[in-house]
């Protein structure tokens, strides 16, 4: 079962915590973007199958969607810092910039999820990550600009850092030249609720059913239709949890034509009923 935790708090461009995690961490994915970096304690984590050592200076980016997974050792557990920033901060007609998503989204496909930081440079982004905490609680004028040039020189730092670690390999770098798949995530991102299906998306996009069912399962893990019901329960369980609508209303808020469509695919996707989810 994928779970979603604590996504209907995002309701603002960013969200940073200072985490404490001693236990396992289930397989579960985000639709936002997501970064940590261990301050303490030691374990492992898996993004998309493929798996890494957790330790102090350890710094791990997860793309919107992608499913991770944590697992800490036995003992004091991970402490680490995490930072959480919506999807609207990268695409559409407000995004910070296009030259930020050239390193985050369409670089070379096998660069590592995450790097190790160590001596001078890890000091150096510790220092960021305490800046980033200091403006986040001082709530002074202009925090959010200050806080989202601090993200973006972390988020260099790591690129930079992890080209390095790559440099000396023999096979050439793999390009990502589909950059319409994030677009057409971020435009099911807006339009979740609407009817969508593979079709609709193929012909707006300008590619065949075919190519788009094929890409989107390799790149995501999943079909598309799949991926929007994924997306629509994160919503409705936001919705369950923060308000008091009914159960019908927000089946129908979130995209389901029918309330047992709805019933049928929240279930099978956490495990348990709508009102159950709402009791808990």
């Amino acid at each position: 079962m994928l779970v979603y935790p604590l996504e209907h708090e995002l309701n603002k461009p960013y969200i940073l915590r200072i985490n404490r995690i001693q236990k396992p961490f289930p397989a579960h994915r985000h639709h936002f973007l997501e970064f940590s970096y261990v301050i303490r304690g030691s374990g492992r984590e898996v993004v998309n199958g493929k798996e890494h050592q957790l330790k102090r200076g350890t710094f791990t980016l997860l793309l919107p969607y992608q499913i991770h997974e944590i697992w800490p050792d036995d003992g004091e557990g991970l402490t680490l810092y995490n930072c959480n920033i919506a999807i609207d901060t990268f695409f559409g007609p407000n995004k910070l910039s296009a030259g930020l998503n050239e390193v985050i989204f369409y670089n070379d496909e096998d660069l590592p999820a995450h790097v190790d930081f160590s001596g001078d440079e890890a000091r150096k982004i510790e220092e960021i990550f305490s800046d980033l905490v200091e403006e986040d609680q001082k709530g002074l004028p202009w925090k959010d600009l200050l806080f989202i040039s601090k993200v973006i020189e972390l988020l260099v730092l790591f690129n930079r850092k992890r080209y390095r670690a790559i440099q000396n390999r023999k096979t050439p770098a793999r390009i990502n030249n589909r950059h319409f798949l994030w677009d057409i995530v971020f435009y099911i991102h807006n339009h979740y609720m609407e009817e969508i299906s593979l079709e609709k998306l193929a012909r707006k996009f300008g590619v065949s059913a075919t190519y788009l069912s094929t890409i989107f399962k390799k790149y995501f893990g999943e079909n598309i239709h799949s991926f929007i019901n994924d997306l629509r329960i994160k919503h409705a369980c936001g919705l369950l949890a923060s308000t008091d609508k009914k159960i019908t209303a927000i089946a129908g808020e979130v995209g389901f034509n029918s309330y047992t469509t709805f019933s049928r695919a929240f279930r099978q996707k956490m495990g348990i009923s709508a009102s159950e989810y709402r009791n808990r």
